[in-house]
Order: structure tokens, then C-alpha cells, then sequence
């Protein structure tokens, strides 16, 4: 696991929640649902780390909410359509 990348992930999370990372119950794999993340929130968090709207990435991260989730999403290459 990319640490910058959780840690990025985590600093983007805890502006918008307003949440440390005391609070991830179930370490990186607990569900950010459980947090307060929700669709206002998530746009929120994809415009912190720099992800486009339009593209691909906010459908794969929204499939698995979770940093350990997200951090697997964004570590991989992406493939051509």
C-alpha cells in the first residue's frame, strides 16, 4: 500500500468528515458510509485529491468505500477502454 496515497486519501477524508483516524473503527477497510460519507461528501473528497468528475475513477471508488479500497483503485493502471 502506497503510504502518500493513503496518506493523501486520509488528509482529504478527515477535512471533509472532519474525522481522525481514531475514528476508522475497522482500521483501512472500514466503510466510509460509517463515517458520514455521502454523495455531497464524496464530490467533496474526489475535488481534494485531484480526481476529474467526468472520468471512470469516482465510479471504481464508489464501488469499494474504503481507504484500503480506494488506495487499491488508485494504484492500478489503468487500462484503455
Amino acid at each position: 500500500m502506497s503510504e502518500a496515497l493513503r496518506h493523501a486519501i486520509l488528509v482529504a477524508l478527515s477535512e471533509v468528515l472532519y474525522i481522525e483516524e481514531a475514528d476508522f473503527i475497522d482500521g483501512d477497510a472500514t466503510d466510509l458510509r460509517d463515517l458520514g460519507l455521502d454523495s455531497v461528501r464524496f464530490v467533496q473528497v474526489m475535488k481534494r485529491l485531484g480526481i476529474d468528475r467526468e472520468s471512470e475513477v469516482p465510479r471504481r471508488l464508489a464501488d469499494n468505500l474504503s481507504v484500503a479500497g480506494w488506495v487499491q483503485e488508485l494504484e492500478r493502471p489503468r487500462a484503455a477502454s
